[in-house]
C-alpha cells in the first residue's frame, strides 16, 4: 500500500519515531553524565582510600617501631644498655633482624648532653610533656651526630643531606640510679624504595595496563622524588625528579591536599598529594599516591558504551513492538478508511469486518456499520421518494407546458378579437364600450405576460429552451423593440427614460431571450418605479473584457432581507402594480436563468435615495 506524505500512518509512526530518538538521545546524555560523574566521584573516592591505606602502612610502621622500643625497655637492663659489649652486640644484632636504619641510644645526663644540644635535640625528636613519640622528621643526622655523644648507634649509613625518616622515641628512667636514657628507633624514607613497594603492592597489587603501572607511589622529600615506583623511559625509578608547580604551591606550601588529574612524567594519573609533617607540624614532604588515568578512562568507556548498547537495545525493542501495535491499529483504522471510501464511491453494500478485540475501535466498527446501514436504507428511501417526485415533476411540466400552450393560443385569439371591436372590425363601437374592452384588453395581456413566463419556465426546466447565440445590435434588435411594448405603461406612470446605450453597441447573445431579459428587467422598472421617476439603461466594456448592462431606477429601495431571494422561483416582491395585480414570482429567476446561458452573472445593488440598480455582467 502506497504511504501518503500526509498520511496519519506516516505522521503517526514518524513521531514515535522521533520520540523514540529523542528519548533514546535524553538518556544516552544522562547516562553519559551520570556514569562520567559516578566514575569520577568513584575514582576520587578509592583514591583517597588508597591514600589512607598508605598513611595506615605507615601507622603500621610507627607501631612496629614503639613496639621494638617497648621491647628493648622490658629486655635490655642498665648495664646492657650502657656498659656491657655483649650487650651491644645484641642490640646491633636485633637492629639488623628489625631491618631497621638506626637505632640510638642516648643519656640525657646533662654532664654528658649539654643543656643547648638536648634542646635542639628536643625539637626533633622529643618533646618534655611525652614519654613516647612518633611521627616524621627532616634534619641533616650527621650534623646532629657532631653535638650529640650517642652511647650507641646502630644502623645504615647516615645521609649526607637532609633527609625525611619516620621514627619513635621512648624516654627510659632508670629509677635506682640518676639517668634518663632516650631510645630512638627509625627508618630513611631518602631512597626507602621498598617502602613504597610494599605499599604498591598493598594498594594495586602491583598491576600493570597496557604495559604501564595501574598505581604508582611516590614519597617526596620537599618538591623532589626521594622513593617513587614511577618509571622513566629506561625503566629506571624517577628519583629525583620534581612535582608540578600547582602540587607544589598547594600542598607543599599550603598544606592543602591536592586530588585531580596529573601529569606524571609523560602518564596522566588520577593523584592525589598529601603532606608529610613533623611531630611539630611543619611540612616537611608529601605521599603520592596515583591510578592510571587510561583504566579509569576505559572503563568508563566501555560501561557507557555497555549502557547504550543496552538502552538502544531496549528502546529498539520497545519502538519495534509500539510500531507492531501502532500498524495493527491502524490496519483496523484503514479498513474503516477504505470502506468509506468504497461506500462514498457507491458501494453503498460495503462494510467494515467485525473484529473480536472488543476495544474502542471494535465499537467504532460496530457504530460505523450500523451508520452504513442506516444511510443504506434511507438512500433506498430518498431514490424512491425522488423517482416519485421526479415523476410528478414530469408530469407538472407536461401539463405546465401543454395548459400554458393553450393558454397561449386561446389568450392570443382573445386578445385579437378584442382590439379588433375597438378598432371597429365589427362595427362602431361607443366610448363606454370601448373603455370596457380596454380593461379587458390590460387583464388578457396580464394572463398573457403570465403564461409566456410559465411557458419560458417549462421550456427551461425541461431543458428545451432555443438558444441560438450571435452578434446582436443591442439598441436595434433588443432596447427599442421592449421599450416600444412598454411605451403605454411608461406614459401611464409618466416615467423617463434615459437610453445611455450606443447605437452600434454590439455583444454575443441571443436575440429573443435578451428581449425576454429586458422585457422582465424594464417591466420591473415600470412596476415597482416611483411616478414621474427615472429609468435608465447603460451598457459598456469592462477593463476585464467583459460587457456590463445595467437598467437603474429610482423607485423605494428594496429590503436588504430580500436580496438574496429576489431571484429564486416564485418570489413575488410585495409591491403591487399600478393596476393592483402582482407578478407570477418567475421574472427574476428566468432573468437569472438566460443570463446564466450566455456565461454571466446577474446581480442588484439597491440602497436608499439611490435607488435600484440590476447589474449584468457577460463574458465577450
Amino acid at each position: 500500500m502506497k504511504i501518503k506524505s500526509n498520511s496519519i500512518q506516516l505522521k503517526f509512526i514518524g513521531n514515535l519515531i522521533v520520540v523514540f530518538v529523542f528519548l533514546s538521545l535524553f538518556i544516552s546524555i544522562l547516562q553519559f553524565v551520570l556514569i562520567n560523574n559516578l566514575v569520577i566521584k568513584a575514582a576520587n573516592e578509592r583514591i583517597k582510600l588508597n591514600m589512607k591505606s598508605g598513611w595506615y602502612y605507615f601507622d603500621e610502621k610507627k607501631r612496629k617501631l614503639e613496639m621494638i622500643l617497648d621491647f628493648l625497655e622490658d629486655t635490655f637492663s642498665k648495664k646492657e644498655m650502657l656498659e656491657g659489649t655483649e650487650g651491644l652486640i645484641s642490640l646491633s644484632k636485633y637492629t639488623e633482624s628489625k631491618d631497621l636504619d638506626y637505632l640510638w641510644i642516648i643519656s640525657k645526663n646533662s654532664n654528658v648532653l649539654p643543656k643547648e644540644v638536648l634542646s635542639e635535640f628536643n625539637s626533633f625528636f622529643v618533646s618534655e610533656d611525652s614519654k613516647n613519640n612518633t611521627g616524621f622528621i627532616k634534619k641533616n643526622i650527621r650534623d646532629l651526630q657532631e653535638k650529640i655523644p650517642f652511647i650507641f648507634q646502630s644502623g645504615r649509613t647516615i645521609p649526607e643531606d637532609e633527609s625525611i625518616s619516620v621514627f619513635a622515641s621512648k624516654k627510659i628512667i632508670y629509677s635506682n640510679f640518676d639517668e634518663e636514657v632516650i631510645l630512638i628507633a627509625g627508618c630513611w624514607l631518602d631512597g626507602a624504595n621498598y617502602f613504597v613497594d610494599q605499599i604498591q603492592n598493598i594498594v594495586f597489587e602491583d598491576s600493570f595496563y597496557k604495559k604501564k603501572r595501574v598505581g604508582t607511589v611516590t614519597i617526596f622529600n620537599g618538591d623532589e622524588r626521594v622513593a617513587t615506583t614511577v618509571l622513566l623511559s629506561n625503566g629506571q625509578r624517577a628519583v629525583g625528579t620534581q612535582v608540578s608547580e600547582a602540587v607544589k604551591q598547594q600542598t607543599l606550601i599550603r598544606g592543602i591536599p591536592w586530588i585531580g588529574r596529573a601529569q606524571v612524567l609523560d602518564d596522566w594519573y588520577l593523584a592525589c598529594y598529601e603532606p608529610i609533617k613533623d611531630i611539630h607540624g611543619n611540612i616537611i614532604g608529601m605521599l603520592y599516591m596515583g591510578e592510571l588515568e587510561a583504566v579509569t578512562k576505559d572503563a568508563r568507556t566501555f560501561v557507557l558504551f555497555l549502557t547504550l548498547f543496552i538502552i538502544l537495545l531496549i528502546m529498539f525493542i520497545a519502538l519495534f513492538v509500539r510500531l507492531r501495535q501502532t500498524t495493527r491499529l491502524l490496519k483496523r483504522i484503514y479498513k474503516l478508511r477504505k470502506s468509506a471510501i468504497e461506500f462514498s464511491q457507491g458501494n453503498f453494500s460495503t462494510r467494515v469486518e467485525q473484529d473480536s478485540t472488543g476495544d474502542e475501535i471494535s465499537e467504532l466498527v460496530s457504530v460505523f456499520n450500523s451508520m452504513l446501514e442506516t444511510i443504506e436504507n434511507d438512500r433506498l428511501k430518498l431514490i424512491k421518494q425522488q423517482e416519485l417526485v421526479e415523476e410528478a415533476n414530469a408530469n407538472y411540466l407536461d401539463m405546465l407546458g401543454f395548459v400554458t400552450h393553450e393558454l397561449r393560443n386561446s389568450l392570443g385569439s382573445a386578445l385579437f378579437n378584442v382590439i379588433s371591436l375597438k378598432e371597429g372590425v365589427y362595427g362602431e363601437t361607443s366610448e363606454e364600450v370601448k373603455e370596457g374592452l380596454n380593461i379587458v384588453e390590460d387583464s388578457l395581456k396580464y394572463l398573457k405576460e403570465i403564461t409566456n413566463n410559465y411557458l419560458q419556465l417549462s421550456r427551461l426546466e425541461q431543458g428545451e429552451l432555443y438558444f441560438e447565440k450571435k452578434e446582436v445590435n443591442l439598441q436595434k434588435d433588443v432596447i427599442q423593440p421592449v421599450l416600444n411594448d412598454i411605451s403605454k405603461l411608461l406614459e401611464m406612470k409618466k416615467l423617463k427614460v434615459e437610453n445611455e446605450i450606443p447605437e452600434n453597441f454590439v455583444l454575443p447573445a441571443d436575440i429573443n431571450l435578451m428581449r425576454v431579459v429586458y422585457e422582465n428587467l424594464l417591466g420591473n422598472a415600470v412596476k415597482y418605479g416611483k411616478e414621474e421617476g427615472n429609468i435608465k439603461i447603460s451598457a459598456s466594456r469592462t477593463e476585464g473584457g467583459q460587457i456590463q448592462l445595467i437598467v437603474w431606477n429610482d423607485g423605494p429601495p428594496i429590503e436588504p432581507q430580500l436580496i438574496t431571494s429576489l431571484f429564486h422561483r416564485f418570489k413575488r416582491y410585495d409591491t403591487k402594480t399600478p393596476d393592483g395585480k402582482k407578478g407570477a414570482g418567475l421574472g427574476l429567476f428566468i432573468v437569472k436563468r438566460i443570463i446564466e446561458l450566455h456565461g454571466g452573472e446577474v446581480s442588484v445593488h439597491s440602497e436608499k435615495d439611490k435607488g435600484t440598480s440590476f447589474i449584468i455582467n457577460i463574458p465577450v
